[in-house]
C-alpha cells in the first residue's frame, strides 16, 4: 500500500444541483456520500431517462442553499463502530432526520417539502416540477466523483484564469504528493484506499456538461470552460468511483493505491 496523497476536502450536495457543503467527516455507502444528492427535482419536460430539473436549465440553482434541519444525524450512522465490528451494513436514521430547509437566493428560508418551494421554481421550467426523495443517492452516474486540486491549478493555468474548485462539484478533492494535474485519470481500474476503511475503485473519467461553466457564487457561465475541456481534454475533467468497502472518511485522510 503506497500513500499518494491526502483527502483536501469533501463535499456533498443535499439537493442534486443546488450548492454543496463542505463536510469534515461522512460516512460513505455502496450508494454514495450519506445525505448527498438524497433530493431532487423532477421536470415533465426533461426526458425520462435523467428527469431532473437542474442548473443546466436554471443556472441560478446553484445559488440556492441546501442544510439538513438534524445535520449531525445525517453524517454517520448510528452504532457505527459496532457495525464494523461485526462487518454489517449500519442502518441510516429514518427518514425524518433527513429533512431540508432551502435559503433561497433571494435570502429567504423555506422547507424543501413546502409546496411554496416548488411554486417558486415555476416559472424556471417548461414542463410541471415535482420533489423526488431517497436515501440511495440521485447521483448521475457512479457513487462518487473525486476531482484535485492539481488539475484545477493546471486548467486555470492552461485557460489563464481563475477557477474555483467548486465548479467541479466532487464529492472528493485530493491533493496528491507528487503528481500534476489529471493524475486521477491514471487512477483508472485501480483501487485505493481513503482513511482507514474506505476502499474504492475508480471507474471512469467524468464527462462534463455545462455545469462547469457556472460561477459557485454568481450564477454567471463562462462556456470557455466547457469548450476547452472538450478540445483539449476529450470533455473528461475528474474521475468517478465506486465504493467497494463501505467507511467513514475526513478531511486529511490519507489516499493511499492498494494496486
Amino acid at each position: 500500500m503506497k500513500r499518494i496523497g491526502k483527502l483536501e476536502s469533501v463535499w456533498r450536495y443535499p439537493v442534486k444541483s443546488m450548492r454543496g457543503e463542505e463536510v469534515e467527516e461522512i460516512y460513505a455507502a455502496y450508494t454514495g456520500l450519506m445525505g448527498d444528492r438524497v433530493y431532487a427535482v423532477s421536470s415533465t419536460d426533461a426526458i425520462p431517462e435523467f428527469p431532473w430539473h437542474t442548473n443546466r436549465e436554471h443556472e441560478e440553482f446553484v445559488l440556492y442553499t441546501p442544510r439538513f434541519k438534524n445535520h449531525q444525524d445525517t453524517l454517520l450512522p448510528p452504532a457505527l463502530e459496532a457495525t464494523y465490528e461485526e462487518a454489517l451494513n449500519p442502518p441510516y436514521p429514518l427518514d425524518d432526520r433527513f429533512a431540508v430547509e432551502i435559503v433561497t437566493p433571494e435570502g429567504k428560508t423555506i422547507d424543501v417539502d413546502s409546496p411554496a418551494f416548488l411554486e417558486g421554481l415555476k416559472d424556471k421550467s417548461e414542463g410541471d416540477l415535482s420533489l423526488y426523495y431517497t436515501q440511495k443517492n440521485t447521483v448521475d452516474c457512479r457513487p462518487l466523483s473525486l476531482f484535485s486540486l492539481q488539475t484545477v491549478k493546471q486548467l486555470a493555468s492552461e485557460m489563464n484564469m481563475e477557477l474555483d474548485k467548486r465548479r467541479f462539484r466532487a464529492n472528493f478533492y485530493a491533493d496528491w504528493d507528487t503528481e500534476g494535474g489529471f493524475y486521477e485519470d491514471t487512477l483508472i481500474n485501480r483501487r485505493l484506499k481513503i482513511g482507514e476503511r474506505l476502499e474504492v475503485m475508480i471507474i471512469e473519467p467524468d464527462p462534463r456538461c455545462k455545469s462547469i461553466t457556472i460561477d459557485p457564487d454568481t450564477a454567471e457561465t463562462s462556456p470557455k470552460i466547457l469548450k476547452y475541456i472538450s478540445r483539449k481534454h476529450d470533455n473528461n475533467a475528474g474521475v468517478f468511483a465506486a465504493v467497494l468497502k463501505e467507511g467513514a472518511v475526513k478531511t486529511g485522510d490519507e489516499i493511499c493505491l492498494l494496486d
